[in-house]
């Protein structure tokens, strides 16, 4: 006779009434959602990240947009870049393009030690020898009689026959990170065969809309250029589009891995359950519980980071281990004969307090993120716990319910997967057990050998490889020369003129190391417009040269030379009367240094930050004199860059992970205690968790996986995660330890028929999670995805091996005897 059904309780219905609700809430707060391009969220807490995250908010707008032409013909490149200049010009979110690098070059030539640094100074002191002066009439003759020879050259010859305004622009000018101009000032490479178009955007880097439209905007006239030349190939770089390109990219990860992280988990949880039926239950509460959660994050957190899309896969993997015991918990009832409706709340009941105490232990070992010094770690990890605990409890709402309804026919359960035999037999006997028990001391010798895994390429793991305008940047550096990861060097004052005058003391003292080879090269403002003092004091240099005496002496020089000497009556004026005005930095400006000025100069919360770049040689001793040169040149300005990140982030990770593997041990530690309440499972628990970090050890070194600090900082975690599969297998076996067993079998045997599947069901939905990572584009995601599965499938080994090892060798009461 079929038992009526047991009415739900009436606090039963109205929870479940207000969790759908909340439930579509969630949906519409979810919309709010917004996912951040800035990267300043992946930095640590220091002096260096901390530089480099208020120079990338202070200069986000001023970065510029560069668009690189090439073909296989030099005169085809020339005719696009001119095409792509003109229809770029005026566009609404662009504000200038420049064809050729800007040069302030005085018309008076007693001004040229206004743009002149200590080299220039040198050259034009040696300009106004009796022999640099003939030198100079000889080479302007040839200049003035050379068939292209212009009107506007006579002009300036006429006005300065020296050619002393050239002298500052004589060497090559810097643009940005190496990327250099020719003689004529054109950005030309290859041959010819390559060609820099270089846009003045409008709007800040990090401003979404704006980096929007200035790429979709810049990208749709690129298209009808590249339509009508298909023999070159354009492509867009700079800060908008990388910034563009990254939230893109951050976008489809977090579509992409949160349904791969649904497929996988279920394919996961149907090959290891075997029960298709169940995934009606569980699916759908854990989407409602991964839907407030994301709530959760639109309420709390204005944008999300890259790291921190991460948290859905993360939820649902994690997640769907309550679903696994809730539905187990339900068969076995229908097992013993209650009712679909006694079995629901049975399962509930039984489910409730060890479920939601592994949730908890694993949300806490996800919090102990919290404390990292990087942000969007913390996010990651905040949001992780958070998601653990909802989706719980929504399964324990919803989840018996849907499962009584879908075993209302008695169940026929599947026989226990041969599987289970052979893993039990690997610890079966004590010399098995103690063979198995021989694995961590085995493992640990084995990663002694081999050695720790080995930092990745970059510690921060910030330049996402897949992001196009990332590899045009490493083209353009090939082409045009120069290497990524400059330093920037940061001087801030809420007078303009002071932080520049810091700054300009700089690149006075950059410019030998540049010549003698110690660095690469550099970038700054200080040959353009410099500061009010540096120009006071390389017009007194010039004053020290007497140039009113010196005026008799080009007189003489130009008749020599078989001159005119008065036709050049207005140089030898200025000579005689050398003028003293001095330039200043343009601010808000449009004008043709607007794009020099806004990549060297902004204004943020209140003061004025003045920014110079130099490109590092790969050499620890010229490393070392070039921070013992930046040392004496200026005590206030910062150095800072993703190369200084790198050390920060290195520091980082000395310092998070002890304190947060710490803070997870204990939250571990706790849990134990409270819950297994003996010395042996307490022992074993910990055995499993250390056996599974040494194996995720081996793992990485073998297969080549990159240490990165977000991978690195994850680890602690994956103990949280882990316990769940040890405390129910030693809950299993206390449950059955001591009672008689049958058919010649223990209670390990029993324990591992029990739980073994269930526990493989929890661990490979974990790792699906984990694995749904390994699919996104960001590198960060990547490593932290294959860590976390090969974590989660080392711990199901070490649970499966070491723990029923150590209760066969560590029994606590004796067979009943027969």
């Amino acid at each position: 006779m079929t038992q009526e059904p047991a009415p739900r309780p009436s606090w039963l219905r109205v929870l479940q009434v207000l969790a759908l609700v909340l439930g579509v809430v969630s949906l519409v707060v979810s919309s709010r959602l917004r996912l951040s391009g800035d990267l300043t969220d992946l930095f640590p807490k220091g002096p260096e990240a901390e530089a480099l995250a208020t120079f990338t908010r202070a200069f986000g707008g001023g970065d510029v947009g560069l668009v690189l032409v090439r073909g296989t013909s030099a005169d085809e490149v020339t005719l696009v870049a001119k095409e792509v200049s003109k229809r770029l010009e005026g566009k609404k979110t662009v504000a200038r393009v420049v064809a050729n690098m800007p040069e302030a070059k005085p018309v008076d030539p007693t001004l040229a030690w206004l743009h002149a640094g200590p080299s220039a100074r040198a050259e034009l002191e040696r300009a106004l020898s009796d022999e640099g002066m003939r030198k100079r009439l000889q080479d302007t003759r040839s200049l003035l009689l050379a068939p292209a020879g212009s009107g506007d050259a006579a002009e300036l010859v006429r006005k300065d026959p020296l050619r002393l305004s050239m002298i500052p622009w004589e060497g090559r000018a810097e643009l940005a990170a190496g990327v250099v101009a020719d003689s004529d000032g054109s950005f030309v490479a290859d041959g010819g065969k390559a060609r820099l178009v270089v846009l003045e955007p409008v709007g800040r880097v990090f401003d979404p809309d704006a980096a929007e439209g200035f790429v979709k905007e810049v990208e749709g006239e690129l298209a009808a250029v590249r339509a009508a030349h298909p023999g070159t190939t354009l492509d867009l770089t700079g800060g908008h589009a990388v910034a563009y390109a990254t939230e893109r990219m951050i976008r489809e990860d977090l579509y992409l891995s949160t349904a791969l992280s649904f497929v996988l988990s279920a394919v996961m949880f149907l090959v290891t359950f075997r029960r298709a039926r169940a995934l009606v239950a569980v699916l759908p509460p854990l989407m409602l519980g991964t839907a407030w959660t994301t709530a959760v994050a639109a309420l709390v957190y204005p944008r999300l980071s890259s790291l921190s899309v991460a948290f859905t896969s993360v939820v649902v993997g994690v997640g769907v281990d309550t679903g696994v015991h809730v539905y187990g918990a339900l068969l076995d009832a229908r097992k013993k004969g209650h009712s679909p409706a006694e079995a629901a709340e049975i399962a509930r009941r039984s489910s409730a307090r060890p479920t939601l105490t592994a949730a908890l232990v694993a949300a806490l070992a996800f919090g102990a993120l919290g404390i990292s010094d990087i942000a969007a770690l913390g996010q990651l990890g905040v949001l992780s716990a958070v998601g653990e605990v909802l989706t719980a409890i929504a399964i324990l709402l919803f989840s018996p319910d849907v499962g009584a309804y879908l075993e209302r026919h008695p169940p026929k359960l599947p026989k226990a997967p041969a599987w289970i035999g052979v893993a039990s037999s690997l610890t079966r006997g004590r010399t098995r057990a103690r063979v198995a028990m021989a694995a961590l001391p085995a493992l640990v010798l084995v990663l002694g050998v081999v050695g720790l895994p080995r930092t990745g390429e970059a510690v921060v793991a910030l330049r996402p490889s897949a992001l196009a305008p990332l590899r045009t940047s490493d083209a353009i550096y090939g082409l045009f020369g120069g290497r990524p990861n400059q330093w920037v060097l940061l001087a801030h004052d809420p007078d303009l003129q002071k932080a520049a005058a810091e700054v300009d003391a700089v690149a006075e003292a950059l410019e030998p190391l540049a010549k003698d080879g110690t660095i690469d090269g550099f970038d700054a403002m200080t040959t353009y417009v410099p500061s009010t003092a540096t120009q006071r004091a390389r017009l007194a240099a010039r004053d020290a040269l007497n140039l009113p005496e010196r005026a008799k002496k080009l007189r003489a020089a130009l008749d020599a030379e078989g001159f005119d000497a008065e036709a050049f009556g207005e140089a030898i004026a200025s000579f005689e009367h050398p003028k003293n005005d001095t330039i200043t930095i343009p601010e808000g400006d449009r004008g043709p240094l607007s794009m020099v000025v806004a990549r060297h100069v902004q204004k943020y919360q209140g003061e004025y930050y003045v920014a110079a770049y130099v490109r590092p040689k790969p050499d620890a001793e010229k490393e070392r004199r070039l921070r013992e040169t930046l040392r004496g040149a200026s005590s206030r300005v910062v150095v800072t860059g993703f190369a200084a990140l790198e050390v920060s982030l290195k520091k980082t990770l000395v310092h998070d992970l002890p304190r947060i593997a710490l803070l997870a041990t204990v939250f571990v530690g706790l849990a134990l205690f409270a819950t297994l309440k003996s010395v042996k499972g307490v022992t074993l628990a910990l055995l499993a968790l250390v056996t599974e970090i040494v194996m995720v050890g081996v793992a990485m070194r073998a297969l080549h996986i990159g240490w990165h600090v977000y991978d690195a900082l994850v680890l602690p975690v994956l103990l949280g995660i882990t316990l769940d599969e040890v405390l129910f297998l030693l809950h299993a076996a206390e449950e059955r330890e001591g009672t008689d067993a049958g058919a010649g079998r223990d209670f390990v045997d029993e324990a591992l028929e029990k739980q073994a599947p269930l526990s493989t069901a929890t661990a490979l939905t974990t790792a699906a999670g984990f694995g749904a990572l390994v699919a996104c584009r960001f590198d960060g995601l990547f490593d932290l995805g294959a860590v976390g599965a090969i974590g989660s499938v080392a711990g199901l080994v070490a649970s499966l091996v070491i723990v029923p090892a150590g209760l066969r060798l560590w029994p606590t009461r004796p067979a009943k005897r027969t």
